[in-house]
C-alpha cells in the first residue's frame, strides 16, 4: 500500500508518490533538516522482508553515493525507519525519456544531444565501477539542463547472488508483463542475451541496453518487442531488429554505432562508453547531411574510430543552429541547452583560492562565451567561442589571464595578468594594460567606456573613465564590517551598478546595488558569491550550490518576488566568485562543481594501499608526524568554505576542529604534533592561527599582517612557522614566523615568486618552488647562508616534500608525475638525478598552491587526494533562450 502523504521516514516526509515500478515506488518527500525536496524511494514489498536485499540495498546505495556526474541523479542518503528500506535521491523536474517516446521518434539534434550525455553519464560511472543494469527509457529524465539517468546501480542490489536454474528464456515461473523481478532484475526490452542467460553484467551490458535506447529515441519503436515476455526474450536472444531506414549521413553513422551496441555477443559491441560518447560526438558534428554513400562509410567510420582513439571533443553545436533556426518567428523561443568542453588536450584554469572554479563571460549581445583555458601546451589565456560555432580559439597576448569580463560592444574584452588589469579587442588587436592590480577580483566596462574594477582582495572597487584616471567608486564599511568589494556590473543605465561586499559579520556578506551619484549603497540579496543582472529584470545568484533566479526592479535597487531554482551544483570558489554568466537576450552559462575527491595511500610504484578517507570535498591536508592523523581542509555545503577536520587513521571518525564560517585552510604540524597551524581570512586577508590538535581550547591568532599569509612548515625546532606572501612589490616571498612571539622575518625574497617551503628535517636547508627560470622549479637553498642555490628539479617542478631522513626529496613534475630525488645534504648539498615514481591526478600550480599530496616518515607511501571529477574537463553548461519561466521542450 502506498505511504500517505505526511507519514515520515526518518527526517524526511511524504509529500506525495511520484511513480511506481519493479523496483519499489518513488514519493516526492521533504528533507526537514536542509529545507529541500527529494525523490524518496523504497523497496518493494516483496523485496523488503529479504534481509540479504536489505543489507546490499544500504551498501550499494552508499557505494553508488560516490558517483558524483551532472548526468546522475545524486544520492543523498540512505535509510531505514519502521522496517521501511528507502534510498533518497535529488529531486529531479523533467518527463521522463520513456514518455517523450510515446510521443514518437525524436528530431535528430534532441536524439544525438541526448545520446552524447547519457554516453557520458555511463562512460563515467563504468569508470567507478558502477554498472546500472537497468537502462531505459524509464530511468532517464529529460531536464531543464540535460539528462539525468536514475537508478543506478540498484539492479545489483536486487539480483540474487546466485544465478537461476536455467535461463530466463527457459523458466516457467510467471512474471509481470515486462519486467523480470524474480530471477533477474530488469526490463527484458533492454537486457542483453548473457543475462537472459544466467550471466553477470558488466558494463557491456549497458553498452547493449544504450543502443536499444538509442534505437527507441531514432524510430519511436523497441529495438526487441513482442506480445509477451516469452516473444520479447525470443528476439533478444535469436533476431536483429528491423532496419532504421537511415537517408542522412548523421542517421547512417548513428544506425552502424547502434548495431555494434546490440551484438549479441559482448566481445561484438563497443567495449567502452566512452569511446562510444567521442564517436557520438564527432556524428554531432557532421549533423544531418544527405551527401553519404555506401562507398564512403568505410572511411568515415575509419575516422570516427581513430577520432575517438583521440580523444576529440567535438561539440554538437548543430543542436543549436536548427533549434534557433526553428525559433524565428515563434511566439515563445525554446530553451536550448549546449555545453562546451576544454581545449583538446587541455583543460578550464581554475580560479585561485581554496575551493576553485572556472572562470567565464557571456558576452553582452549573447554570441560568444569567453573562458580561461589552458591548450595542449599548459598555458593559460582567454578563448573565445562563438555560439554557432563548435571552435573555440585562443586569443594573444593574454597568456595568465584571469576574471574576463565584456565590453558593453561585446567586441572587446577585460581581464587581468600580470598584476594588472587590461583590455583587449577579440578582433586580434594586442591587449593593453590600465591600471594596477595587484589581486583583481572582477570588472565590468559599461557603453559609455568607463570601467569598474576590484583591484585586489581587500579594498573598493574603481573606476577608470574614458580618460584614464581612477577614483575610488565604493567606499567600505565600517559600520556593516566590510572587508572588501568586488565582482562589480553595471546595470542598462550606465550610472547604477552591483557588487559583492565581503563582511565579518557574515550576515552582511552579499550582492550591493551601489550608484555613482554617492547614494548609499543598499543590500540586494544575502549571498556568499557575486550576482549577475539578467535583462530583462531579472538577478541571478547562488544560494549554497545552487543557481538562483528572483526578480530585480532596476529602479529601486530591491528584489520581488520567490526565488526559482535554474541549476543545480553549480561552481563557485572560496574568493566568493561564482562560475556564471548571462548576456543580455537569454543566455546564461555557467560552470558545473566538480570537488569530490577521496583521500588514499599509494606506493611508491603508484599501486593504490588503502582509502584513509572517502568520498569528500577535500582540498589541501598533511599528516601527523606519528604518522597516525591527517589534517585536511575540507568544504562545508552551506558556506562554501573550508574548515579544518582531523581523520584518525587508526581508529577512524572525522572531527571537525574549526568553525569559522571564512575559509579555514593549509594545515601544519607542530614537531611534537600537539598544535596544527592555519591560514583563516576570517578578519579579512588570511592570517596565521594556531590550535590545539585534540580539539580543545580555541583558535588563537599568531600572525596579522596586511598581506595574506599561507603557511607551508613548522620547524623540527619548533621555533618558526614557515609561509608565503603575497607583495605588491617583491611577489610571494617565503618568510619565517616566531613560535613565541615576534617580528616575522624574510628568508627568501627576491623580484620572483618563491612558495610552498619545507624546512629539511635537520633545518638547514630550504626546498622551494621559484619562478626565476621560465617555469617553476623546485629549488634548495642553505638556510641563513649565502652558499648557493640549487635547482633540483629538471624541466619544471613544485611541491617539493622531504623524506624524514633528509636523504630524498619529492617533487611534482610539470606533467603531473611524482619524481623522487637522492639527497646528500652531509656538509654541502648534492642532489642525484631525479627518478619518476608514478602519475598523480592533475592539480592546476595557482594560487594558494595547495599540497597535491604527503610523504610517510619512511618515503614508502604517500598520501594522495584522488578527485572523483575534473573540474578542468568538465564541460560548461549554456542555456540559450533562457527566461525564468523557460523549461526545454523535447
Amino acid at each position: 500500500m502506498p505511504l500517505a502523504a505526511g507519514t515520515r521516514l526518518g527526517p524526511y516526509e511524504i509529500l506525495a508518490l511520484a511513480g511506481a515500478g519493479g523496483m519499489g515506488e518513488v514519493y516526492r518527500a521533504r528533507d526537514r533538516r536542509l529545507g529541500r525536496d527529494v525523490a524518496l524511494k523504497v523497496v518493494g514489498p516483496a523485496l523488503g522482508s529479504n534481509p540479504d536485499i536489505q543489507r546490499r540495498f544500504a551498501q550499494e546505495g552508499r557505494f553508488v553515493a560516490q558517483l558524483d556526474h551532472p548526468r546522475i541523479a545524486h544520492i543523498f542518503d540512505v535509510g531505514s525507519d519502521a522496517g521501511v528500506d528507502y534510498l533518497v535521491m535529488e529531486f529531479v523536474e523533467g518527463d521522463t525519456l520513456a514518455r517523450r517516446l510515446a510521443d514518437g521518434p525524436l528530431p535528430l539534434a534532441d536524439l544525438i544531444g541526448y545520446a552524447i550525455e547519457i554516453a557520458a553519464g555511463l562512460a563515467y560511472a563504468h569508470a567507478h565501477g558502477v554498472v546500472h543494469r537497468d537502462l531505459k527509457p524509464g530511468n532517464i529524465l529529460l531536464t531543464q539542463s540535460g539528462v539525468k539517468i536514475i537508478d543506478f546501480g540498484l539492479g545489483k542490489v536486487l539480483q540474487p547472488r546466485t544465478a537461476p536454474q536455467g535461463t530466463l528464456a527457459t523458466n516457467t515461473k510467471p512474471m509481470s508483463p515486462m519486467t523480470e523481478g524474480g530471477l533477474l532484475t530488469g526490463t527484458v526490452q533492454y537486457m542483453p542475451p548473457e543475462r537472459l542467460n544466467g550471466r553477470d553484467a558488466d558494463q557491456r551490458s549497458d553498452v547493449f541496453a544504450f543502443g536499444a535506447v538509442v534505437y527507441e529515441m531514432i524510430t519511436g519503436r523497441r529495438a526487441f518487442d513482442g506480445p509477451s515476455p516469452a516473444d520479447v526474450i525470443a528476439a533478444v536472444l535469436t533476431s536483429e531488429p528491423a532496419p532504421i531506414g537511415a537517408t542522412s549521413g548523421a542517421l547512417v553513422e548513428l544506425e552502424w554505432v547502434v548495431r555494434r551496441c546490440l551484438k549479441k555477443h559482448p566481445v561484438d559491441r563497443w567495449q567502452s562508453m566512452a569511446d562510444v560518447e567521442a564517436i557520438l560526438k564527432r556524428i554531432a558534428v557532421l549533423g544531418p547531411r544527405r551527401d553519404a554513400v555506401p562507398s564512403a562509410k568505410p572511411q568515415l567510420r575509419q575516422r570516427l574510430v581513430v577520432a575517438a582513439a583521440l580523444g576529440v571533443v567535438a561539440l554538437a553545436a548543430v543542436a543549436t543552429l536548427t533549434r534557433l533556426g526553428d525559433a524565428k518567428g515563434a511566439a515563445a523561443p525554446r530553451l536550448v541547452a549546449l555545453s562546451i568542453s576544454p581545449p583538446a588536450g587541455g583543460g578550464f584554469t581554475p580560479t585561485s583560492g581554496s575551493v576553485q572554479s572556472p572562470q567565464l563571460a557571456v558576452s553582452p549581445d549573447g554570441s560568444s562565451i569567453a573562458f580561461v583555458a589552458a591548450g595542449a601546451d599548459g598555458e593559460p589565456e582567454l578563448w573565445i567561442r562563438p555560439i554557432d560555432s563548435t571552435d573555440a580559439h585562443p586569443l594573444a597576448g593574454t597568456a595568465g589571464a584571469a576574471y574576463p569580463f565584456w565590453a558593453a560592444t561585446s567586441r572587446s574584452l577585460g581581464f587581468f595578468a600580470d598584476r594588472q588589469l587590461k583590455l583587449v579587442d577579440i578582433d586580434g588587436t594586442p591587449p593593453r594594460a590600465i591600471a594596477d592590480a595587484s589581486g583583481g577580483r572582477g570588472g565590468a566596462w559599461n557603453a559609455s567606456g568607463a570601467v569598474l574594477f576590484a583591484a585586489n582582495t581587500a579594498g573598493p572597487i574603481y573606476r577608470i573613465a574614458a580618460d584614464g584616471s581612477a577614483e575610488p567608486a565604493t567606499k567600505l564599511s565600517a559600520e556593516r564590517g566590510e572587508t572588501s568589494h568586488r565582482w562589480p556590473q553595471w546595470l542598462p543605465d550606465g550610472r547604477h551598478f552591483l557588487y559583492f561586499a565581503r563582511s565579518k559579520d557574515e550576515t552582511q556578506s552579499g550582492v550591493y546595488f551601489g550608484s555613482q551619484d554617492g547614494t548609499a549603497p543598499s543590500l540586494v540579496v544575502h549571498t556568499n558569491y557575486g550576482g549577475v543582472y539578467a535583462p530583462p529584470g531579472q538577478l541571478l545568484y547562488v544560494e549554497d550550490d545552487t543557481l538562483m533566479t528572483t526578480a530585480f526592479d532596476l529602479s529601486t535597487g530591491r528584489v520581488r518576488g520567490n526565488p526559482i531554482r535554474v541549476a543545480d551544483r553549480v561552481a563557485t570558489s572560496s574568493n566568493f566568485y561564482g562560475a556564471f554568466s548571462a548576456s543580455e537576450n537569454g543566455v546564461v552559462a555557467y560552470a558545473t562543481s566538480a570537488l569530490a575527491a577521496e583521500l588514499r595511500w599509494m606506493g611508491r610504484d603508484g599501486s593504490r594501499l588503502g582509502l584513509v578517507a572517502p568520498r569528500g570535498e577535500y582540498t589541501d591536508f598533511r599528516l601527523s608526524p606519528d604518522g597516525r592523523y591527517v589534517a585536511v581542509a575540507e568544504v562545508e555545503r552551506h558556506s562554501g568554505r573550508t574548515d579544518l577536520h582531523l581523520v584518525d587513521m587508526v581508529r577512524g571518525g572525522n572531527v571537525r576542529l574549526t568553525t569559522s564560517p571564512a575559509t579555514d585552510a593549509s594545515p601544519v604540524w607542530s614537531p611534537d604534533g600537539s598544535r596544527i597551524a592555519f591560514r583563516s581570512n576570517r578578519a579579512g586577508v588570511h592570517d596565521l592561527y594556531v590550535r590545539a590538535a585534540n580539539g580543545g581550547g580555541d583558535d588563537q591568532l599568531l600572525l596579522k599582517t596586511s598581506s595574506a599569509k599561507y603557511p607551508s612548515d613548522w620547524s623540527a625546532s619548533g621555533g618558526v612557522i614557515v609561509y608565503h606572501a603575497d607583495d605588491p612589490k617583491t611577489h610571494f616571498d617565503i618568510w619565517a614566523a616566531p613560535v613565541g612571539g615576534g617580528a616575522p622575518r624574510p628568508l627568501l625574497r627576491t623580484a620572483f615568486d618563491e612558495m610552498q617551503a619545507q624546512l629539511s628535517p635537520d633545518g638547514r636547508w630550504l626546498a622551494y618552488t621559484s619562478t626565476q627560470s621560465s617555469r617553476l622549479e623546485v629549488y634548495v637553498e642553505a638556510v641563513g647562508s649565502d652558499s648557493g642555490r640549487w635547482q633540483v628539479s629538471v624541466g619544471g617542478g613544485s611541491d617539493a616534500r622531504w623524506r624524514r631522513d633528509g636523504k630524498e626529496l619529492f617533487y611534482v613534475a610539470n606533467d603531473g608525475r611524482l619524481m623522487a630525488v637522492t639527497v646528500n645534504a652531509s656538509q654541502t648539498f648534492d642532489a642525484g638525478t631525479p627518478r619518476p615514481l608514478f602519475q598523480l591526478p592533475p592539480l592546476p600550480v595557482v594560487a594558494p598552491y595547495l599540497n597535491a599530496y604527503d610523504v610517510d616518515a619512511a618515503g614508502q607511501r604517500f598520501l594522495v587526494r584522488i578527485p572523483l571529477e575534473s573540474l578542468e574537463t568538465l564541460p560548461l553548461t549554456v542555456l540559450v533562450n533562457w527566461s525564468p519561466t523557460a523549461r526545454a521542450t523535447h
